[in-house]
């Protein structure tokens, strides 16, 4: 028996047929799982195959399928072996496959982890394991909206959708907030919008109770002091809407808590005044100018000679006295008028 052989073999022995063949299967198909699943050794079968670079894809896409049973049916096992044994910087990481149907199997995943209600603080370890997961999987789909493949864009912000809607935690905004420094003009433009998105779901009473109100002014200084020009525009955005949310008494009383520093430039960036770029524009003098040189153009060309003009060369003409030189130009012919009149 072949090693591919074997390793359908022992993938079927978990995976149904029907999860091998399709490449997308809705949440309402997912079938439960098997009672007396052996899940230890088979999550460990999983692990491998998804981290073998010369796996097949469509085991790859199966496994995932079958995680997404998994966490409909039996969420405790879930989430013990998907944090536990680190399966999940594999599924993250196939965000950026060049398969697109393995990315778009594990960003339906992801999505559909990120639909599921938050664990309680009390579960340390379910929770700060989906902040982690939150954290590493948000710049993938920021990258990922600006795909020229309209199913993975679509998909991406699916899953940021899910993230604003869901995953009401501060890591969360804090997130969208640093990746507003993004050397990429469009992905740091996005990152205000969600971060905007984000404060509006999150909602007044959220801030008012957050102690760590300072830590989502820290990143957004950082920003304005790296590029006061640049960034001014995008950090005051940030700050109306905080204010919009909490009301400018509330905001105030929050400012008061940071440091001096933070107090004076979070006063320059509210201050600034935004001078936005001008825009090339035509005007009609220029416009007409442009049309007449056009005009000018084409008529000279019309009005030129298409035939080969002569080189410049020196005749000798012979006159009573002595000889004489002239130099006739490219543009006359050696036997034009003008050499008459010239000697």
């Amino acid at each position: 028996m072949t090693t591919e052989n074997s390793k359908k073999q022992n993938i079927s022995e978990f995976i149904l047929d029907e999860e091998m063949k399709k490449i997308n299967i809705s949440n309402e198909s997912l079938k439960p799982i098997e009672p007396e699943t052996e899940y230890v050794s088979m999550m460990q079968k999983f692990k491998e195959i998804l981290n073998n670079k010369d796996s097949d894809w469509t085991h790859q896409i199966a496994i995932i399928n079958y995680l997404r049973r998994i966490l409909k049916f039996e969420k405790k096992i879930f989430f013990q072996f998907f944090y536990g044994i680190k399966i999940y910087p594999k599924i993250i990481e196939f965000i950026d496959s060049v398969r697109s149907s393995l990315a778009k199997n594990a960003l339906i995943l992801l999505n559909e982890l990120f639909s599921e209600p938050m664990p309680p603080k009390e579960d340390k370890a379910n929770y700060n394991s989906l902040i982690a997961v939150i954290k590493t999987t948000i710049p993938h789909l920021i990258s990922k909206v600006s795909s020229n493949k309209s199913f993975i864009k679509n998909d991406s912000n699916i899953c940021l959708e899910s993230l604003i809607q869901n995953m009401k935690i501060p890591e969360t905004l804090l997130t969208f907030i640093q990746l507003m420094n993004s050397k990429k003009n469009k992905e740091g433009d996005l990152c205000v919008d969600l971060s905007i998105k984000m404060i509006k779901n999150l909602g007044k009473e959220f801030f008012v109770q957050n102690a760590q109100f300072t830590e989502f002014m820290k990143p957004i200084i950082s920003l304005y002091e790296a590029q006061k020009n640049a960034n001014a525009k995008k950090c005051q955005n940030i700050l109306n809407c905080f204010v919009e949310v909490m009301g400018k008494d509330e905001f105030d009383k929050k400012i008061e808590k940071c440091g001096k520093k933070e107090k004076e430039n979070i006063k320059a960036i509210m201050e600034a005044k935004i001078v936005e770029p001008k825009r090339k524009t035509t005007n009609c003098s220029s416009l007409h100018f442009r049309k007449d040189i056009k005009e000018r153009k084409k008529t000279f060309l019309l009005s030129k000679d298409n035939s080969k003009p002569n080189k410049s060369v020196a005749t000798k003409l012979k006159a009573k006295g002595k000889d004489s030189m002239v130099i006739v130009p490219k543009t006359l012919k050696p036997n034009d008028e003008n050499v008459a009149k010239n000697n």
